[in-house]
C-alpha cells in the first residue's frame, strides 16, 4: 500500500470553529471552503510510479443495475484512505437494492467515509485527502488524481463536485445552504465524504493502479431514421467466410479507437450502428437478416450487450459480459432498409468486436431457412443411427456425448469421419432431460463462430443444423442455467473457403413402395420438390422410414453412377417401423439411386438438401 506523508497545521480552536455554515461555491482544484487552524494530516501515497498521461476524464455513468458487491477499485480505495488515515475509519461501500433511490453504492462503485466537518481532525483527514485527490497532483495538473482514480462525483460540506464536469466546480448540494442544522448532517454529507467513481475508475486498473493509463475514448452515440419490416429473417441462411464487421479497439467499422458507452441518463443514447450489407461476404441488396459472432472484449462492468435492428421495438441479448473479462455471444436478427444493426451495452463501457458468419436471402423453394431446419421425424419413431457414408465429402456419423453437458460447460466432440479440413457440418442434434429450458453454442473449438440450439425443459428436442467446425471437432458450450443431455449425429460436412449452404423445405415425398431384396429403383430430385437444378445441388436430406420386413437390413440411398455404400444408411429392422435422416449426394444426371438389402416396404421425404 502507498506511503502516507503527514502535513503538519496549526491545532485549531475547539468549539463552533471548526465549521460555520457558508454559501460559497466556484471552480477549486481542491476542498471547498477550507477551514483554518487545523491539527495535522496525512497526505495519501502512490502504489505504483505514476506515468506522465492521464486516463480518459470521466463521464456520468448513473446506475443501471443492482450489483451491490464492492469493486476492485472503491475497495482499493477504501483500503488508501484506511492505510493513510487509520484503520479504524469507518468506510462503507455496498446498499441493499430494497432502499430507494438510485445510487452507485447500488452497483458497489460508491463509498462513504464517515468524517465530519464539526471534528478538528475529521475535517484535517477530510480537507487534506480532498486537496491531494483534486490537486494539483505531483506533475502540477490541477485534479490529476481524481482523474486517475476515475472519481466521478464528491458529495462533502453540503456541496458537490463533478469530474464529469470539472469547470462547473463546486455547487450547492440538495439546498444545504439552508438547512445548517446538526440533523441534515447526513443528507448535506458534513459527516462523510461520498465519493463516487465511474466505471473505469471500479475496475482498478488503470494509471493509478498499475501505471497503465486507460484512455480509450467512447464512440460517438448515433442515430439512424432507417427502419425494418420483418421480426426475424427471411429465406435462406448462406455461410459464408467470417469478416470483421466491427472493431472498437481496432478502430475498424467505428469512428476510430473507441469503447461503447452505456446510456448515461434518460433519453441518451450512445448505441453504435454497424453496416453489415455490401461489405464483406455478404450482398448489398436482397439480404433479408445475419448471424453474427459478437464479442464484448475488456468490458469495465458486468453488462448485457444488446443488439437489435432499426425500428425493431425489442432487442436481444446477445453477450453477457463480466468486468475486466473478454466473453462471447452470437445472434441472427434481420437487417434495417440501411443494411445496418445497432449494438448498446446496459452498463460501462467495452470494446466490440463483430463477425458476420452468414446471412439470409429470400429464393424460391426455401422455406424460410436458417441454420435450424425442421427435419425431425414423426413423434413416437425412433431415430435409428447413420453410418459413415464414404462418397466425397458426404458422411454419416453418430457421435454421443459423454454424459450430459453441466451448465456453463464447456466441452469439446471428435466427429469421426470428418476430416480435419472440413470447415461445416451438417449435423441432426437430440436434446432431453434439460434441467430448465436453455441453449448450447455449437461450433468451431477456437471460438471463432458457433450456431445456437435452443432446447425445451425435459421434453425431447430434435433439429438439424448447419455448424462450423474445425479440426474434425466441434466445441458445445452449455448456457448457464440447465443441464442437458445431448446426441449430435454428423450427416455431412463440407470443405474449402466457402462452406456449404442448408436449406429446410417443406416435407414432400419422393417415393414410397415395396423392395425386393436386392433392388435398386432410381428417383429424379434436381429441379423437382421444389429443389434447384443439379449444378446448385450437392445433396438432398430425406426422411427414409421403413416396415414390413421380416428380416433386418439396410436402406441406402447414393447418387447414380456410384456404387452402393459399404455401410448401412437407414437400417430396417424386422417387423419394426424404423424412420432414420439420411443426407443422400445427387449425381451429376440429378438422380439418387436407393437399393434394399432385404424386401421391406420404404418410403422417403425430402426435407432440406445442401447446395
Amino acid at each position: 500500500m502507498a506511503v502516507a506523508v503527514v502535513i503538519g497545521i496549526p491545532i485549531a480552536q475547539a468549539g463552533d470553529s471548526v465549521w460555520q455554515p457558508s454559501s460559497w461555491t466556484g471552480p477549486l482544484a481542491g476542498a471547498p471552503v477550507p477551514g483554518e487552524g487545523l491539527p495535522p494530516a496525512a497526505v495519501p501515497g502512490y502504489p505504483v510510479a505514476l506515468p506522465p498521461t492521464y486516463d480518459v476524464a470521466a463521464q456520468y455513468e448513473g446506475q443501471a443495475q443492482c450489483d451491490p458487491p464492492a469493486k476492485p477499485g472503491t475497495q482499493r480505495l477504501a483500503d488508501l484512505i484506511k492505510a493513510t488515515y487509520g484503520a479504524d475509519q469507518t468506510v462503507w461501500i455496498p446498499r441493499s437494492c430494497e432502499i430507494g433511490g438510485q445510487s452507485e453504492h447500488k452497483e458497489g462503485r460508491a463509498l462513504d467515509w464517515m468524517t465530519s466537518v464539526r471534528d478538528a481532525q475529521q475535517r484535517a483527514n477530510a480537507e487534506t485527502f480532498l486537496n491531494w485527490l483534486l490537486g494539483p497532483d505531483q506533475f502540477g495538473t490541477p485534479y490529476g488524481n481524481a482523474v486517475r482514480l476515475g472519481v466521478m462525483y464528491i458529495g462533502w460540506n453540503d456541496r458537490i463536485w463533478r469530474g464529469y464536469d470539472i469547470e462547473r466546480g463546486w455547487t450547492e448540494l440538495k439546498g444545504c445552504f439552508s438547512k445548517p442544522e446538526q440533523g441534515n448532517d447526513t443528507v448535506c454529507h458534513r459527516n462523510h465524504i461520498h465519493i463516487s467513481l465511474t466505471w473505469d475508475g471500479a475496475t482498478a486498473t488503470g494509471s493509478f493502479w498499475d501505471g497503465t493509463p486507460i484512455d480509450a475514448p467512447f464512440c460517438t452515440g448515433q442515430s439512424s431514421t432507417a427502419t425494418t419490416t420483418d421480426s426475424t429473417p427471411a429465406g435462406e441462411m448462406v455461410a459464408i467466410t467470417p469478416f470483421n464487421a466491427l472493431n472498437t479497439r481496432a478502430g475498424v467499422g467505428a469512428e476510430g479507437r473507441c469503447r461503447l458507452l452505456q446510456d448515461r441518463y434518460s433519453g441518451d443514447s450512445n448505441r453504435i450502428y454497424v453496416k453489415v450489407t455490401g461489405v464483406g461476404g455478404v450482398p448489398a441488396t436482397g439480404v433479408t437478416g445475419v448471424t453474427i459472432n459478437v464479442a464484448a472484449l475488456g468490458s469495465n462492468s458486468a453488462s448485457r450487450v444488446r443488439v437489435w435492428s432499426p425500428g425493431q421495438q425489442a432487442s436481444q441479448t446477445v453477450v453477457n459480459a463480466i468486468m475486466n473479462g473478454d466473453t462471447t455471444g452470437t445472434a441472427t436478427l434481420p437487417v434495417s432498409s440501411e443494411g445496418t444493426i445497432v449494438f448498446a451495452t446496459t452498463s460501462g463501457a467495452t470494446d466490440l468486436s463483430v463477425d458476420v458468419i452468414g446471412y439470409y436471402t429470400k429464393s424460391k423453394g426455401s422455406a424460410g431457412g436458417g441454420t435450424e431446419l425442421p427435419a425431425a421425424p414423426a413423434p413416437n419413431t425412433p431415430i435409428g443411427p447413420v453410418d459413415f457414408f464414404p462418397v466425397g465429402s458426404i458422411i454419416g456419423y453418430e457421435s454421443t456425448t459423454d454424459g450430459a453437458l453441466q451448465p456453463g460447460e464447456e466441452r469439446t466432440v471428435s466427429l469421426a469421419g470428418v476430416p480435419g479440413d472440413a470447415t461445416s457440418a451438417l449435423i441432426f442434434i437430440t436434446s432431453k432431460d434439460a434441467t430448465s429450458k436453455g441453449s448450447v453454442r455449437i461450433g468451431r473449438t477456437d471460438k471463432s463462430a458457433s450456431a445456437k440450439f435452443r432446447f425445451p425443459q425435459a421434453a425431447m428436442h430434435k433439429a438439424v443444423m448447419l455448424v462450423p467446425v474445425s479440426g474434425g471437432a466441434v466445441r458445445l458450450a452449455a448456457s448457464k442455467k440447465p443441464a442437458v443431455s445431448l446426441r449430435v449425429e454428423v450427416l455431412g460436412y463440407g470443405t474449402g473457403a466457402s462452406p456449404s449452404t442448408a436449406i429446410a423445405l417443406s416435407p414432400r415425398s419422393v417415393f414410397a413402395g415395396s423392395f425386393a431384396a436386392g433392388e435398386t429403383k432410381s428417383y429424379k430430385v434436381a429441379n423437382h420438390f421444389g429443389l434447384p437444378k443439379v449444378k446448385k445441388l450437392k445433396a438432398v436430406l430425406l426422411r427414409v422410414q421403413t416396415k414390413k420386413s421380416t428380416a433386418d437390413g439396410t436402406v441406402s440411398v447414393y447418387a447414380a453412377g456410384w456404387q452402393p455404400p459399404a455401410t448401412r444408411s437407414a437400417p430396417v429392422v424386422a417387423n419394426t417401423r424404423y424412420a432414420a435422416l439420411v443426407l443422400a449426394p445427387v449425381g451429376a444426371d440429378g438422380q439418387i439411386m436407393v437399393t434394399s438389402s432385404v424386401a421391406a416396404n420404404a418410403n422417403a421425404t425430402i426435407v432440406g438438401y445442401v447446395r
